[in-house]
Order: structure tokens, then sequence, then C-alpha cells
């Protein structure tokens, strides 16, 4: 009997993630709306949907008028001819996989709605806190805590070039950015993007980098002889 309510609950449980991993993702900011529109295109006589297994809105017609259930009551419009659930002032607590039957049939189209915070603007730390000019390498991390934005990506800026995609942390070395004079970075999620203000190179020296001075040289030799 224990083996069997083993294989049970483990076969339960991967139906769950195989349900989760075949459904369309949705980023919703917190205090956002979503907008779910199953792709049916026939006559509708009942519909029901669910939030993670649970009774969300439920019609039938002639049958069941229109109910909504907790935490959904006061957050939710169903459109009965259609199907297109709206979610309005998303919590934490409407998060998770959406599904819908129609005409008593379950539709393939599932819904992985996950609702997050937006970025906080970010501010650029320098680790060691001794890093100066006098530095070999610093490491300079955008941003804090972001658990409740995830996902996020990061880039960096140098100067007025180009934005470039990397990492939160990002090592500098002097021999390789010493004339760089700051550096930005930006937070990005699928609900928001923020960038930092410009930060001072800790690392930036008004000597031109050996490479340059090389060339310097070579020039100034050319132009006297």
């Amino acid at each position: 009997m224990e083996t069997q309510s083993g294989f049970w609950f483990l076969t339960v449980g991967l139906l769950a993630v195989l349900n989760s991993a075949l459904a369309e993702d949705k980023y919703v900011v917190v205090g956002g709306n979503v907008d779910l529109r199953p792709p049916f295109t026939g006559v509708i006589t009942n519909i029901l949907w669910k939030h993670n297994g649970n009774l969300l809105a439920e019609w039938a017609k002639g049958e069941a008028e229109l109910t909504y259930f907790i935490p959904f009551q006061g957050h939710t419009t169903l459109d009965i001819t259609s199907g297109r659930l709206e979610v309005r002032n998303m919590t934490i607590a409407h998060e998770g996989l959406y599904t819908v039957d129609i005409n008593n049939k379950p539709q393939d189209q599932r819904y992985d709605v996950k609702v997050i915070e937006e970025v906080p603007k970010p501010s650029i730390l320098s680790r060691p806190l001794t890093c100066s000019s006098a530095s070999t390498n610093c490491t300079l991390t955008c941003g804090e805590e972001t658990k409740k934005a995830e996902p996020v990506t990061y880039s960096w800026k140098r100067d007025n070039e180009e934005w470039q995609q990397s990492m939160k942390d990002m090592l500098i070395i002097k021999t390789e950015i010493s004339h760089v004079k700051t550096f930005t970075c930006r937070m990005k999620n699928p609900v928001s993007e923020k960038e930092s203000e410009p930060k001072d190179n800790p690392l930036f020296s008004e000597e031109l980098p050996m490479q340059e001075q090389h060339t310097v040289a070579k020039l100034q030799y050319g132009q006297s002889g």
C-alpha cells in the first residue's frame, strides 16, 4: 500500500510539473491586470475556469448563474460569450496555473501567471570598500535584493557607449578600464525597467592605458622624424 501511495503522489507531482511546463507564461505586476483569452470560436453553453485546480468562475446556460469563488470575487470578470477572463488588482494569491473547460471539454490553452514586483531603481556598489584608483581590480554590483521581482536581467554601460547585457556583478580591471569615467547599470524584468545614476569609475586614472601610451609615442616619434 505504501508503495502504491508513493507512486500516486509521484504521478500527481509529475503531472503538475508537466502541466505548468506546457502552459503559457504570463507576468503581471503586483496590482496589475491579466487578460486571458482562450482560442475558442464556437457557441459557449457552459464554462468553468480553475486556478491551481480550484474553482475560479463557473457558468452554465439555464443551469447555473455566473459565480466567482474566493479569492477572485471582486477581482474578476468573465465574458460568457467568448470565454475571456480578466483578473484585476492582482496579488500573490492570484498567482498560479489557470485552466478552462468549455462545453464540458478541457481546453489545451493553459496560463502560468506569475505576479511580481517592479525592479527597484538600482544603485551601483563597489567592493571592496577600499576600492580606489590605487587598486588593480574591483567588483561593481548592480542593485541589491530582487527576489520578489525575478526574473531580472542586468546590463552595463561605460560612459556613453552601448548597453551590454551582463551579470549583476561585474569585475573591472584597471589595465582595461582606467580610461572609463563612469559606469551605469540597468535592471529589467518582464514588467519594468530601471537604470542607475552614473557612478564614477573608482579605478579611473588620468594616465593613458599602456597601449595608448605606445600609440602616442609612435605618433610623436613619427612627427619628429
